[in-house]
């Protein structure tokens, strides 16, 4: 049962961090720049594939999108870096647009939002990570202690 909830968490938390760079887009008006739209890139599908499977109870696709929310924190720490080590040359990616290394004010102080991506990422991969070894070490059938008595008592030996 607890490994549903920390499921449930990493679904919540995906769809909290869809919702709020909607909102930081669309209601603040802080255009996106290319490394925040990777990030999101990687963010938005785990709303849906992780709802999902939360629905269906479906455990079989968290090897498949533990990449997915890497990738997510790999770029998120990426940014990261390259706002917060002024020394650092980063790689050009910045065309048109926003420029990766400004760090925009959105109220918490220090606290910027690839800060926020990265720590969302973070605990989305913790969480998956978790339920995935609690899945891969407890059989389904043995998730509670009565588990063993009714299967004694269904079979016909």
């Amino acid at each position: 049962m607890r490994k549903f909830f920390a499921f449930y968490a990493a679904w919540i938390l995906a769809c909290l961090g869809m919702i709020g760079s909607l909102y930081f887009s669309e209601m603040r008006h802080l255009e996106p720049c290319h490394l925040c739209w990777y990030q999101r890139i990687c963010l938005y599908p785990l709303a849906i594939i992780l709802g999902i499977a939360v629905y269906r109870q479906c455990y079989a696709v968290i090897p498949y999108i533990m990449p997915q929310v890497a990738l997510g924190l790999l770029i998120a720490v990426y940014q990261v870096a390259i706002q917060e080590v002024p020394s650092w040359q980063p790689i050009e990616l910045c065309g048109a647009g926003p420029s990766c290394l400004d760090k925009v004010d959105i109220g918490l102080g220090p606290i910027t939002l690839p800060m926020l991506s990265a720590v969302n990422f973070s605990v989305i991969l913790i969480s998956l990570f978790w339920v995935w070894f609690q899945v891969r070490v407890i059989p389904p059938d043995q998730d509670s202690q009565f588990a063993y008595a009714r299967i004694k008592s269904s079979s016909n030996f």
